[in-house]
């Protein structure tokens, strides 16, 4: 029989998550009557299994709002199962393919239309889930062949965030963000690199991050990650992108290869940028959040560039910043979906989620916390407001098997930093490699 977690107390928690989980929420014995996944969806005993990926933050206010939905809702207990991003989707893997699925899983754009067409989430829009105070891009954005396989946990976009103390120290003024272009970029990141310190960096290496950044500059090009035939750019378009990232390096706008593929696998609150060694970071929105922690709350979020010189031509677009999805072999499914419904509509959740997760996708939510929002999540909302006219059309959802894509590109991109190979035949391999993967 898979393994449960043990009893959810304070001494048998990750380290960094010991102090936020209240002694109410009560795990799930390990092969007991409560045991949640699998099963038939019916019947049930209101025990839930709910997994997410976050870090110490998101992990101490879910759990606060979780200890709330307990205090309101009487014969419900909630095994919680957080993990950092890095672990999360291997460890979800293992549970799907040991019929030992959470009843609520939180979801990634990358990977939902995967796990939908393998039947592994519900479809909500077949439950009692209230949807009707969502924005409707919002909740279109859950949608996989005409189901809603997952319900948004909130909005965000791509940004470029600054920190301002670097940009003093190296005598360099912040960017006018609705008219600076990628050359822009290039030229500001290299001159702050050269008036600071050695190990300190204009920008980080953005072609090795990949994404939010590759999807932009694609859509700038005219060109997008996935079409309705497969991949949506030709190797071409990817070319430029892998000169640009030659670029940031051979100027000293970025780091050199070897730091800059170390770092993407920092976790966020570890980067160059978190410990004041960079003063741009490419990032989603929602980590404005998180970031303005280490950095004391100076995060200055700015919009990409742009190829022409106007914000109007960035092609920035509202993504799901993450969702709710539940199990579609849950015995619990109405239990979870009542859960899961909480926590996108009530105000009393907003209250306490406010827009770590990114800004409330429930419009009534949105409105009701506005006022309560901290600096932080302050800023993430107006950044997230004051792009609405600007956006361009919502991109393809990633298609199953779609993270291959990235990973080719990764790899492509990576020959090329180390000069192993030049961008042509690179992007031209990385090409011929997604589109394989893809069929």
């Amino acid at each position: 029989m898979p393994a449960h977690p043990r009893p959810l107390t304070a001494s048998r928690l990750p380290r960094r998550a010991a102090l936020a989980v209240p002694p109410a929420l009560l795990a799930l014995s390990a092969c007991g009557p409560n045991r949640s996944g699998g099963g038939d969806g019916e019947g049930g005993d209101g025990s839930l299994r709910f997994a997410w990926w976050g870090n110490e933050k998101r992990d101490a206010l879910t759990n606060q709002a979780l200890e709330l939905y307990l205090e309101q809702h009487d014969g419900v207990s909630v095994s919680a199962e957080p993990t950092d991003w890095g672990g999360y989707w291997d460890r979800l893997a293992t549970q799907i393919a040991g019929g030992d699925i959470p009843d609520i899983i939180q979801m990634d754009e990358g990977y939902l239309a995967e796990y939908a067409s393998r039947d592994v989430l519900l479809d909500l829009s077949r439950t009692d889930l209230e949807t009707s105070a969502f924005d409707p891009a919002a909740l279109d954005a859950g949608t996989v062949d005409g189901g809603l396989f997952a319900i948004n946990a909130g909005i965000n976009t791509p940004v470029l965030l600054a920190n301002p103390a670097v940009f003093e120290v190296a005598g360099v003024e912040m960017p006018d963000d609705s008219t600076w272009t990628w050359d822009d970029l290039v030229d500001l990141a290299s001159r702050i690199t050269e008036g600071t310190e050695d190990g300190t960096y204009g920008v980080q290496q953005i072609g090795i991050q990949g994404d939010p950044p590759l999807s932009v500059y694609l859509r700038q090009l005219g060109a997008e990650r996935f079409s309705d035939e497969g991949i949506g750019f030709t190797a071409e378009h990817l070319q430029q992108w892998m000169e640009l990232a030659l670029r940031l390096q051979d100027t000293g706008a970025a780091p050199p290869a070897d730091v800059a593929v170390e770092e993407s696998g920092q976790t966020v609150d570890q980067s160059l940028f978190a410990v004041g060694r960079c003063a741009l970071q490419s990032q989603w929105s929602n980590q404005i959040v998180t970031l303005d922690g280490p950095l004391d709350g100076t995060v200055v979020p700015l919009r990409m560039p742009s190829m022409t010189g106007s914000a109007a031509d960035a092609q920035l677009w509202y993504k799901a910043s993450m969702y709710f999805s539940v199990s579609a072999s849950s015995s619990n499914q109405d239990a979870a979906v009542a859960l899961v419904d909480w926590l996108v509509n009530s105000p009393d959740a907003g209250r306490i989620l406010l827009a770590e997760r990114g800004v409330p996708a429930n419009l009534d939510v949105r409105e009701a916390i506005a006022g309560e929002l901290g600096a932080s999540d302050a800023k993430a909302a107006d950044f997230i407001a004051a792009i609405a006219e600007e956006l361009g059309d919502p991109p393809h959802i990633t298609p199953p098997g779609g993270s291959a894509v990235g990973d080719a590109v990764q790899r492509a991109m990576e020959d090329v930093v180390f000069g192993r190979a030049d961008p042509a035949t690179a992007s031209a391999a990385a090409v011929a490699e997604a589109e394989a993967a893809l069929g």
